[in-house]
């Protein structure tokens, strides 16, 4: 394999297992706003989420799994709904 070969293969293979982008949205109400919640990197065996605000950082085994422990940890704070969305 030349080096060039090589460097498309490189390439090729870090796109392929690149991971998904996502953000997850919060519905305040019914259907009053939204807003991001946090942002999410999902790998093929877990999915990586950072809060937008404050310092809050889970892991958790999917990024449908982050969507629902955001929802749960909002309710109170008047979210109705939390929203996967993919970003790429």
């Amino acid at each position: 394999m030349t080096e060039q070969e090589f460097a498309v293969l490189v390439q090729e293979v870090a796109r392929e297992e690149a991971p998904r982008l996502f953000a997850i949205v919060e519905e305040q109400g019914d259907r009053e706003s939204v807003r991001v919640a946090g942002y999410g990197v999902a790998f093929e065996d877990r999915a990586e989420v950072s809060a937008v605000e404050g310092g809050f950082h889970l892991s958790s085994q999917s990024p449908e799994s982050a969507r629902v422990l955001f929802e749960i940890s909002s309710r109170s704070a008047g979210t109705r709904r939390a929203h996967l969305v993919w970003l790429r």
